[in-house]
């Protein structure tokens, strides 16, 4: 039997004739013997989120040490921000692009990790045990049930976080016309950046959905790395939140 279905049909000849195999199950067949792609797994998925948080942790440990580079926290987090989008909007997994996504990400976590430790010492301690401590309750939450990812949940998260996003941006043009605190320097703040965390503990259920449903449904293994690029994003942003939460109640 071949492939090609002219070729097929020829070769029916005598007894094969009268058991004809339909075209699709060729095909089918076809397609498993020829593809190379191996299926996305939570393994991989596991292996590829470990990898990018190495990179990121070098980078940040690296600007923490060395005063040069904690300079470059600031531009470093609008290169992140494109570095984001191109991986996001491209239809093509970039593996090379997200672990450059992931370098210049320790740059900012680091910079912003030493300016904030300065001012208040032990506070990113706090904010890593703080960022482990939820993203550790939020996957039991998941795992055991307790939170139902479905397409109401999605629906309610995705624009609760698209509405967020927007007063970020909002708040952080007015701190870069006005130089003042914005929302966070009011007596209000520590309720944007209570937000803020919580939205980011919640998003985190969406990427493990996403990490099992591309398992189970048996995506392409490149998908791995979008995945792990996602949950990434996910912990950087509950990271910074916990992190201004608690700054802002050491300030008051």
């Amino acid at each position: 039997m071949s492939h090609n279905p002219v070729f097929n049909r020829s070769m029916q000849t005598g007894l094969s004739a009268s058991r004809e195999i339909p075209q699709d199950l060729v095909d089918a067949e076809f397609n498993k013997i020829t593809s190379k792609s191996e299926p996305m797994t939570v393994e991989g998925t596991a292996g590829k989120v470990t990898a990018i948080f190495f990179v990121l942790l070098v980078a940040a440990a690296a600007t923490w040490f060395f005063a040069p580079l904690r300079e470059l926290w600031f531009p470093a987090m609008f290169v992140g921000l494109g570095f984001a989008l191109w991986i996001t909007f491209s239809k093509k997994v970039m593996p090379a692009v997200i672990v450059a996504y992931a370098a210049v990400e320790g740059v900012f976590l680091g910079g912003i990790s030493a300016l904030f430790e300065a001012m208040y010492p032990g506070i990113v301690q706090s904010a890593v045990l703080g960022t482990l401590t939820t993203a550790g309750a939020m996957f039991a939450a998941y795992r055991f049930g307790w939170i139902k990812v479905d397409a109401r949940f999605t629906r309610i998260m995705t624009f609760a976080i698209i509405g967020y996003m927007i007063f970020a941006v909002v708040n952080l043009g007015f701190v870069l016309i006005s130089g003042e605190a914005g929302v966070y320097g009011s007596a209000f703040g520590w309720l944007a950046g209570l937000v803020g965390a919580g939205l980011a503990a919640f998003t985190l259920n969406l990427d493990f959905e996403t990490i099992m449903v591309g398992s189970r449904d048996k995506w392409p293994v490149e998908m791995e790395w979008r995945a792990a690029f996602g949950l990434t994003v996910t912990l950087i942003w509950l990271y910074v939140e916990i992190l201004r939460l608690l700054s802002i109640f050491n300030r008051d």
